[in-house]
């Protein structure tokens, strides 16, 4: 099954990307402390939606139009095109870092921050432009070495920085420029190597652009939707409480989102490739296989952090922000899966009959709502007012871009499957009760365990997923081929 090998082939980046987010929340927290933390987390979203709104196009041209360039025989008119788009987006994004340096011109600890922001942003976007290419070629080593790379180099150096200096929120900026820079020494050359005697063509562009541009957007006001109550945050409750709501959203939402890339780095180009070759009814049965991995995975994840969320938080999380991060943890875990369930499968509906722009349109909404919700309820109920309008904007997010993509591609949801998968992960409650509460990484690790065994039991009993199915299906073909 070509899921299934896709899914082991992208496992050790989404290895190296758990281990890079949970170490940057326990290493981070506890050397930047509450503060530093906090203006950390605020300025990675502003490094991220920077990023989007400009670059993003490029890079999501790179991964839509790269099979179908090899198809046609236009492999480098493909790269030296997105190589030119990357090169004048670029333009726009150091415009966007000249505003944010007038808007934080009085804020010496923020300034600081900014000349690594400015040089990471050129190298980021010419490694996420050819890592889509990559996973669009289906190049699932390449694109596992070069992602891990990435994450885990700039997550050691930024930690190493933090422990020796006191440069404060600097230092995980300047960990992922140097993993970017020394990366870049090999996919530059790999960029240049694709596009060469390629001819960048205007009307290929204008083409690239009408499809990434609305991407961007609808990735952008995704991002709004899930950093804007940060800004927010901090303006009605302070730095040191974005430190905490960071904190519990890099434990729980990071958690689930890595799950549900993992099912759509694996999934999403095997739809893509279903749809180009085959249309409509053969991507909804790629679609099938890719959310229902999606659910077998992320839902007992949810339900296992939103149990755990205690110990897990005092393994993890730094003193000075665990009591909120806490509180928010299990929360956030469910809204991690509604949030994967909305940027990882039901916007694909809109990418696959490239309605890029209907779907920025339909994010404006979510996003709206979101701001709305959390001027509304941050002052009255604090980080649990920004919770729950999080929660209520992706179940909007979601019913809309569900109900408006159909009508390109009908993308199923396995309701049979989601209830037996929700019984199976309820079913780790008791089973996770029952382990003592005595503290820290030993009650984690017990309770973990215990949920795990629980669930995948019953998985096994109940067909959750179609689990047993599945494996049946692989003992027969794998005896079949012994004797053969």
């Amino acid at each position: 099954m070509k899921l299934t090998r896709h899914l082991a082939g992208y496992l050790p980046a989404n290895l190296a990307s758990a281990m890079a987010s949970f170490g940057g929340v326990y290493v981070f927290t506890r050397l930047l402390g509450a503060d530093e933390y906090g203006r950390y987390a605020l300025m990675f979203s502003v490094l991220a939606l920077i990023h989007t709104a400009t670059l993003a196009p490029a890079e999501s041209a790179a991964y839509r139009y790269t099979a179908q360039a090899k198809v046609r025989g236009e492999t480098a008119d493909h790269f030296a095109t997105v190589r030119s788009l990357l090169l004048r987006s670029l333009l726009a994004s150091a415009f966007l870092m000249i505003l944010l340096t007038v808007s934080v011109a009085h804020m010496p600890r923020y300034l600081r921050i900014l000349p690594w922001m400015a040089m990471l942003l050129p190298l980021g976007t010419l490694l996420q432009a050819t890592l889509e290419a990559h996973k669009a070629n289906q190049q699932v080593g390449r694109y596992a070495a070069i992602l891990s790379a990435k994450l885990l180099g700039g997550f050691a150096i930024g930690a190493i920085i933090a422990w020796q200096t006191h440069i404060g929120a600097a230092a995980p900026f300047i960990g992922l420029f140097c993993a970017a820079a020394l990366l870049c020494i090999v996919q530059l050359p790999w960029l240049n190597r694709m596009a060469s005697g390629g001819k960048a063509d205007p009307s290929r562009r204008r083409v690239y652009l009408s499809y990434g541009l609305p991407i961007a957007a609808a990735l952008a006001l995704d991002l709004v939707l899930s950093a804007a109550d940060r800004f927010l945050i901090a303006l009605f409750l302070g730095e040191a409480s974005v430190g905490a709501y960071a904190a519990g959203y890099g434990v729980a939402d990071k958690t689930i989102l890595l799950l549900c890339a993992w099912a759509a780095m694996a999934g999403a180009p095997l739809m893509l490739a279903a749809f180009e070759e085959h249309g409509e009814v053969a991507a909804r049965k790629e679609a099938r296989g890719l959310v229902s991995t999606m659910l077998l995975i992320g839902l007992p994840a949810a339900t296992g952090l939103a149990l755990v969320a205690e110990p897990l938080a005092e393994a993890l999380i730094g003193e000075d922000v665990r009591a909120g991060a806490t509180l928010i943890i299990p929360w956030i875990a469910f809204a991690g899966l509604m949030n994967g369930l909305l940027i990882h499968y039901y916007t694909e509906a809109f990418q696959l009959a490239q309605k890029t722009g209907e779907q920025a349109l339909l994010m404006l909404v979510p996003a709206g709502t979101n701001i709305c919700a959390n001027l509304a309820l941050i002052p009255a109920l604090g980080l649990i007012g920004a919770v729950l309008a999080t929660i209520g904007s992706y179940a909007l997010g979601i019913a809309l871009i569900a109900w408006r993509g159909r009508r390109y591609v009908a993308l199923p949801m396995p309701f049979g499957q989601l209830a037996r998968i929700a019984v199976a992960s309820l079913a780790m409650w008791p089973a996770v009760a029952l382990v003592p509460d005595f503290g820290s990484w030993p009650e984690l690790f017990c309770k973990a365990a215990a949920g795990a065994v629980v669930y995948i039991a019953a998985a096994w009993v109940i067909d959750a997923g179609g689990t047993r199915s599945f494996m049946r299906d692989r003992f027969r073909t794998s005896r079949a081929g012994r004797t053969s």
